[in-house]
């Protein structure tokens, strides 16, 4: 809150956040927030906390959330691990199974948890009701809401109208159907589906009829798919209900134990514990932010239950909002928060969730034979490859989703907006999607090849730079200014993000500063430090010597303190110098500092990288290629972007191709008189300029002029 506002009487009453809905989302959040030592306020409609149980499926996503709010062995104790899912023909065929075990490497929870969404809520409600920042009012529910400057103004039924309660932001958590949503006039766009979904909870123990099968397992049948679910008390079974059947029908008894029989036959009927009916939908609000107002869990978007997306993703969402809201807080354009919240999570829900649940459902009912037999190759040969079977599951627990809104947040939400895309978060949002190759670009010539061949960056090396500007080794010759105006050319003919190699920052800590500051001005979209006494040695040399991790870590904060958008990678020569565990040492305090990247000169193993990831707090890595070392022992490129290398420089390749070809001609010309190269080179050259493309412009142009002088 600015001076003026915390001294404006009018804010003597303004709460910092509110949350409405506790359910699993705005449970989540509220504690999220409390733990971060915001004041919250939270809103429940109903007299009590709801006790619906219709979600039940934790992911180990998720799980990794909850344990860091500190309540997941709680909730592990009213739950039941289901390490294995299965997809099934009704015949009985299991076409793949899922053994969530292979992911053990990744995480801390390889498995689904099954236990009902109410279960959360009340484990955490007796956390909340036990700390001094949070106010839990029940029967309050929230009917209208308005933005207005610095705040957001909440009506509850009854309330008077002249009298809102105030906070500064909100999150609406208050289910699909949103009355703040719709208060906000946001549209909730997308289909519902014709077929109704019916839920039974039954004691029967299908592992009986079935003993290979899973807690979690999904049925394909073009006549009558389903899903079985194991829960802690029950199985729940999900069957589609057709468009000419009616809800009393579907609830009768005998209908119910018609589908009960149709999965297994029973000498006696089975013993229902439950069965309702709702309606599926498939929707997401057109923005999930509306100034200081967050839309999270059904409020922002809804979806089949196919897969258990639903309440995790909410989750996420929940998660996220408290990221962003903190960071507006704490500092950050309130503006920018909301809008990069907007745009991740709502990424989220409809490229992965919905993408995903609307998959399972298309898949499930399929009643093309061929399409159905193209499915079943596809799931097996998930069995002979493990790589895919593991991105598969990576999937399917909603790792992929989370890590792109998480690593983007890292990266961007303490960055200033800025009127068009920054280099910087174009090259973040590359960053989400496996490893990214960055070859070596020293001159306008090798940048118009490397875009040409469509490489996603380019690195920018001080030993390629110093070599082709100064003819120098590279000993510490380059200067700030030299490299800073080489960059700035480079960046003026191509939209390419480049990484540019900021040495040891070329001073102490306050150069660092001015380091950051002109390559971001000259359109640079990360820098790389290196932890080096100056002058540095190239990285292949021996002799090199280390600055203090404290003056490293100094430097880091600095860079992440003077960017906007600008990625800053911390480079550690330690692996030479001190050993391995100096490398872990250093590259923890380098992410705890807010470094984006992480790269270890020399660290290319696949065990070391796994190590590095997890000492980092799965900071993404950077590896080099370059031929100065050895980087033999590098595995596959599937492999690395498990072990949590997001990019893969070669620095120095297309300089050594360069000096190698030019010597060459050189020597072609002095031995014969003759260079050896020909004229369709020179034209191969010229297109590569795009000379003939300008000249067509420049012709395009001077038409309109050379009509009026005709004229």
């Amino acid at each position: 809150m600015s001076d003026n506002a915390a001294t404006d009487a009018s804010f003597r009453d303004m709460h910092t956040v509110a949350v409405a809905g506790m359910g699993p989302v705005g449970m989540v959040a509220a504690l999220r927030l409390a733990q971060m030592g915001h004041e919250v306020l939270v809103f429940e409609a109903g007299d009590e906390l709801s006790s619906e149980s219709r979600a039940s499926t934790f992911h180990p996503s998720t799980l990794e959330l909850l344990d860091r709010l500190g309540v997941a062995d709680a909730l592990h104790e009213v739950g039941l691990k289901a390490p294995v899912y299965q997809y099934r023909e009704r015949s009985g065929a299991v076409l793949s199974e899922m053994d969530m075990t292979m992911l053990a490497g990744e995480t801390a929870y390889p498995y689904r948890l099954q236990s009902e969404q109410n279960n959360l809520t009340r484990i955490i409600h007796d956390v909340l009701v036990t700390m001094p920042n949070v106010t839990l009012r029940f029967s309050s529910p929230v009917v209208r809401v308005e933005q207005a400057d610095r705040h957001v103004r909440i009506h509850l039924e009854g309330g008077h109208r002249d009298r809102p309660i105030r906070a500064r932001w909100l999150i609406a958590a208050d289910g699909a159907q949103s009355a703040i949503r719709k208060s906000l006039g946001v549209s909730f766009e997308g289909r519902t589906y014709d077929e109704r979904f019916l839920v039974v909870s039954t004691t029967h123990e299908f592992r009986d009829d079935f003993p290979d099968l899973a807690y979690v397992s999904y049925i394909s049948d073009p006549d009558e798919w389903g899903v079985l679910l194991r829960t802690p008390n029950h199985w729940r079974v999900l069957f589609p209900i057709r468009d000419g059947e009616t809800d009393e029908h579907a609830l009768g008894a005998e209908a119910i134990e018609a589908r009960l029989q149709r999965i297994a036959p029973q000498p006696t009927p089975y013993d229902v514990a439950h069965a309702s009916i709702y309606a599926v939908n498939m929707r997401a609000a057109a923005t999930f932010a509306v100034g200081q107002i967050l839309l999270a869990g059904d409020s922002a978007h809804v979806n089949n239950p196919l897969g258990g997306m639903g309440m995790n993703s909410g989750i996420h969402d929940a998660w996220a909002a408290v990221e962003c809201i903190d960071a507006a807080l704490t500092g950050t354009d309130p503006g920018h928060a909301a809008s990069l919240y907007s745009e991740l999570r709502r990424d989220a829900a409809l490229n992965h969730v919905q993408a995903r649940a609307q998959n399972n459902y298309d898949s499930m009912r399929q009643d093309d034979a061929a399409a159905r037999a193209s499915r079943a190759d596809t799931l097996s040969a998930l069995d002979r490859d493990l790589f895919d079977k593991r991105e598969h599951q990576r999937t399917a627990a909603m790792f992929t989703s989370l890590r792109i809104t998480l690593g983007r947040l890292a990266r961007e939400l303490r960055s200033v907006p800025d009127s068009v895309r920054p280099a910087g978060r174009v090259l973040s949002e590359k960053l989400c999607y496996g490893p990214i190759l960055a070859p070596g670009v020293y001159d306008g010539v090798s940048l118009a090849a490397l875009e040409k061949a469509g490489f996603g960056a380019g690195y920018v090396s001080g030993a390629a730079v110093s070599a082709v500007a100064l003819g120098r080794p590279d000993l510490g010759y380059l200067g700030l200014a030299d490299m800073a105006e080489h960059v700035r050319r480079l960046a003026a003919v191509s939209d390419v993000p480049l990484i540019v190699d900021g040495d040891t920052g070329y001073g102490g800590v306050l150069q660092v500063g001015d380091a950051i500051a002109r390559f971001e001005a000259a359109g640079a979209a990360a820098v790389q430090l290196e932890d080096q006494v100056a002058p540095k040695r190239c990285g292949h040399l021996g002799g090199k010597e280390l600055v203090p991790v404290e003056e490293m870590v100094a430097k880091i904060v600095m860079a992440c303190s003077r960017r906007t958008s600008m990625l800053v990678i911390a480079r550690t020569d330690a692996l030479s110098v001190a050993g391995s565990d100096a490398v872990l040492d250093r590259a923890r305090a380098y992410a705890e500092a807010g470094a984006d990247l992480i790269f270890a000169e020399g660290v290319t193993a696949e065990s070391d990288l796994r190590a590095l990831r997890e000492a980092t707090g799965r900071t993404p890595l950077v590896v080099s290629m370059s031929e100065a070392g050895d980087p033999s022992d590098l595995p596959p490129e599937r492999i690395l972007f498990e072990c949590g290398v997001a990019l893969v420089i070669h620095p120095v390749a297309p300089v050594l191709a360069a000096a190698d070809a030019v010597t060459q001609v050189y020597d072609s010309i002095r031995a014969t008189g003759d260079s050896g190269r020909t004229g369709r080179e020179w034209q191969d050259f010229t297109e590569l300029m795009g000379q003939t493309e300008q000249l067509s412009r420049a012709a395009l142009l001077a038409a309109p002029t050379r009509a009026r002088s005709n004229a």
